[in-house]
């Protein structure tokens, strides 16, 4: 299955990708590719019709990613994932502090997607300086979590030892749980 034919079915979602960046399978992504194709073969065809008028009005968050009530899309490496939001767990930012000889020199955002089987995704990193009060992370999950919400209540958001240790320790018992709350 070839990942730029079955987009190009929307032209709507293909349009978006375009804003990303171009999808070019190479000696590099090869791997990444067919994750991309696995993903997208989960959605069923109503659900990529509802992507397709969804994705149209949504954002491009941290010049990567484009959240929309049936799925996370994110641009990495020369390709395009979809995550199906029924597929979702938690979602959680991560701030990298970088600095050289103790001086800081920067911070990295990123934000993270757990998915029911355990795979995570970087969706989307921003750099900030090391002094600034700027949290493009926490406010894109913030968005996210206005978005996807009330699709997907039970999803989880943000990072503790203790939500770490509940997903790592039995993740299908998580997953279930996250199930049944979204179900309420």
């Amino acid at each position: 299955m070839d990942l730029n034919e079955e987009i190009s079915r929307y032209p709507g979602i293909m349009d978006k990708v375009k804003q990303l960046g171009k999808v070019k399978e190479n000696f590099l992504n090869k791997k990444r590719m067919a994750e991309a194709v696995e993903l997208w073969q989960r959605f069923t065809p109503e659900e990529l019709e509802q992507l397709e008028r969804e994705i149209q009005d949504a954002p491009i968050l941290m010049k990567t990613a484009v959240i929309t009530p049936t799925a996370i899309c994110y641009y990495s490496i020369g390709v395009f994932f979809a995550v199906p939001v029924k597929d979702i767990v938690w979602a959680y930012p991560r701030i990298i502090k970088e600095s050289m000889n103790f001086i800081p020199t920067g911070k990295r955002h990123q934000i993270f997607l757990m998915e029911r089987n355990g795979e995570q995704h970087l969706i989307c990193q921003a750099s900030t300086g090391p002094i600034t009060k700027k949290t493009p992370a926490s406010d894109a999950l913030e968005y996210m979590q206005s978005v996807v919400g009330p699709v997907r209540k039970g999803i989880i958001y943000g990072y503790s030892d203790e939500i770490y240790n509940w997903f790592y320790g039995d993740l299908e018992a998580a997953a279930a749980r996250i199930d049944e709350d979204s179900a309420m």
